[in-house]
């Protein structure tokens, strides 16, 4: 309630400013601010209700997955403007084209608009950290090559100090790699790589 008041707020300030005496054109501009208003609040439950947390644990399959694609690339034709994929983007390219994103999906949708919304949370989530575990897979490759440096560098004539520096740093090297090692074995992580694979494969089916 408080969301919607502060943006009522905000904009018939701007159109006691601005002078605006059309009324068709204040009511239309009432209507999309209404609307952004119960959008934001429909977005703010769905995230509620998934945090990180959870959106590292859902378990997506490859029918959902395909259904919720499907459903994006259709109606992406139908409405170019509008990039479904993402829920939140949609919403504000749905109001800027005239349209209500949850007219849209309760209509042209064969699931209902809380699943897309969920759906499209989860799966942005997943293509997101999918593509940083390449990121960080490129970082185990450093670490290992860092690794076997230094312990190339401990076979050389050293002296003391320098050899004892080496040594600490390696060993907290090895420290770090199986800290790193540990965390990907984790099942969060197996999780996300297994839904990023899934989403992959659906979006290389239905070539998107």
């Amino acid at each position: 309630m408080k969301m919607k008041t502060t943006i009522f707020s905000v904009l018939f300030t701007v159109l006691i400013f601005s002078g605006c005496d059309n009324i068709k054109k204040a009511k239309n501009a009432v209507n999309a601010v209404k609307q952004a208003a119960e959008i934001a609040e429909d977005n703010v439950n769905t995230f509620k209700e998934l945090g990180e947390d959870e959106l590292k644990n859902v378990k997506l399959n490859e029918k959902e997955v395909s259904t919720f694609f499907k459903n994006v690339k259709n109606l992406q034709e139908k409405y170019p403007d509008i990039h479904f994929h993402i829920a939140q983007v949609a919403a504000v390219e749905a109001l800027a084209a005239g349209e209500n994103l949850k007219d849209i999906v309760t209509k042209e949708m064969d699931i209902s608009y809380k699943d897309y919304t969920k759906l499209s949370s989860v799966i942005s989530y997943v293509e997101a950290a999918g593509a940083g575990l390449k990121i960080t897979k490129s970082m185990h490759e450093e670490m290992l090559k860092g690794k076997k440096k230094l312990e190339t560098q401990l076979n050389e004539a050293l002296p003391e100090e320098k050899k004892i520096e080496i040594e600490n740093a390696l060993n907290k090297t090895i420290e770090d790699i199986e800290d790193f090692e540990k965390e990907m074995k984790a099942d969060t992580i197996a999780n996300i790589r297994n839904n990023y694979e899934l989403i992959s494969k659906v979006k290389k089916d239905l070539d998107i």
